[in-house]
Parts: C-alpha cells; sequence; structure tokens
C-alpha cells in the first residue's frame, strides 16, 4: 500500500495547529530557505483573521456551534478590519453584548488565544463539510 502524501496540505495542517506566533515565526524560517514555499503556505493557512472572509449566512451557521462570549473574548486578539467586519454582520442587540465583552475587563492573552483556537476548530469542521467557505478573492460570489 503505497500512499501518496500531500506535503503542502499536510504542513498547513500542522501550522494550524499553532498559535498565531508560532505561525508567523516558522513562516518566516521557511521564507529564508524557500521564499516560493512561504507563499505557497500564506495562501492555503486559514486564520483568524480570515473570518472577515464570511457571509453573513455562513456567520449565522457558525454562531451555531460557537458561544457568543467565546466570539467576543476572541475578538479581542483579531485585527480591527475583522471586528467591524463581523460587527456589522449582527443584530443591534448581539453587537452590544459584543462589544461588551471587548470593553470587559482585561484577559490573558493565552484566554484569547484558545478562544481563536476554539473557534478555528470549528471553521475547520465546517469548511471540511462544505458548510462555509472562507475565501480571500472578495470578487467572487457565493449564493
Amino acid at each position: 500500500m503505497n500512499k501518496k502524501i500531500d506535503g503542502l496540505k499536510q504542513a498547513i495542517e500542522m501550522l494550524q495547529g499553532l498559535d498565531l506566533a508560532s505561525q508567523q515565526s516558522l513562516i518566516a524560517e521557511i521564507a529564508r530557505r524557500d521564499p516560493e514555499m512561504a507563499v505557497k503556505l500564506k495562501q492555503n493557512l486559514i486564520t483568524f483573521d480570515d473570518l472577515q472572509y464570511l457571509t453573513v449566512t455562513m456567520m449565522k451557521r457558525l454562531l451555531k456551534d460557537i458561544d457568543l462570549n467565546v466570539l467576543g473574548l476572541a475578538l479581542r486578539g483579531a485585527n480591527q478590519e475583522t471586528v467591524n467586519h463581523l460587527l456589522e454582520m449582527f443584530s443591534t442587540n448581539m453587537k452590544r453584548d459584543i462589544e461588551d465583552i471587548l470593553k470587559g475587563k482585561p484577559r490573558p492573552l493565552t484566554e484569547v488565544m484558545e478562544a481563536q483556537k476554539k473557534i478555528m476548530d470549528v471553521v475547520h469542521k465546517l469548511r471540511d463539510q462544505g458548510e462555509i467557505i472562507l475565501s480571500k478573492d472578495k470578487s467572487e460570489k457565493y449564493v
């Protein structure tokens, strides 16, 4: 039984298991040795900030599997563009709840990173099931 292994896919799966700082550090090291491979990895790696590419329908699907408090905590570690995009998707009440979490008392970075990991685990599961699509190509429409 000679099974072919997709090295790029395996590398991406391993990178997705790391926290953001470790991902960036490892990709920077790969870029020093093989810039072309680093570009391929970056293009295929899904990060928390890629949630800004979700549609409202996809976000509704994601919220079925994650708690709003976990999302609010995770957004503390996201870039402002991602936070703004996601907040625009929510009703006034949900937006207010998330903003309260964002403005709440300081929390350890490890908690924020753990919340992001929980969400990304669900995102990967839903993507693998074909229920959501994260495409950085904003010209593409999904129906």
